[in-house]
């Protein structure tokens, strides 16, 4: 596969005084289950200290995937927080090329998440270039 790459994404915040930005690592995938495709793009974040594929429930819901028939998988994040999410096999296409992975998917999570056993593993390398703003 040839080397693909992406911009970071800049994203407004406000601090106490002013208004901010931070740029983040995101690419723009499609998302299919047992042929039925979902409608939209999905921006997902790059994140390499996801171990998994993690995207909210409303995707799955669309591609009509019964939640809770897939695999029971708690999640623990920062702070020792947990989520329940449901693992469930998916196809998905970035820049012309599919591949075959899997998907958690969480009623208690809202912004898709690509991990490395989920992402990162279909690549030689996955690289974020801060200086440059690009993830490649």
């Amino acid at each position: 596969m040839p080397q693909i790459t992406f911009d970071y994404l800049i994203t407004p915040y406000i601090t106490k005084d002013k208004l901010d930005a931070i740029y983040y690592p995101i690419v723009s995938i499609r998302l299919s289950n047992n042929f039925k495709i979902y409608s939209r793009t999905i921006d997902c974040l790059v994140d390499s200290g996801s171990d998994f594929n993690l995207f909210p429930a409303s995707i799955a819901k669309h591609l009509g995937i019964v939640i809770g028939k897939g695999e029971k998988i708690i999640h623990t994040g920062i702070g020792n927080t947990s989520l329940i999410a449901y693992k469930h096999p998916a196809t998905l296409y970035l820049e012309g090329y599919k591949f075959k992975t899997f998907v958690h998917f969480s009623y208690d999570h809202k912004i898709p998440i690509l991990g490395r056993d989920g992402f990162f593993k279909h690549f030689k390398k996955v690289s974020f270039n801060e200086k440059d703003l690009r993830v490649e």
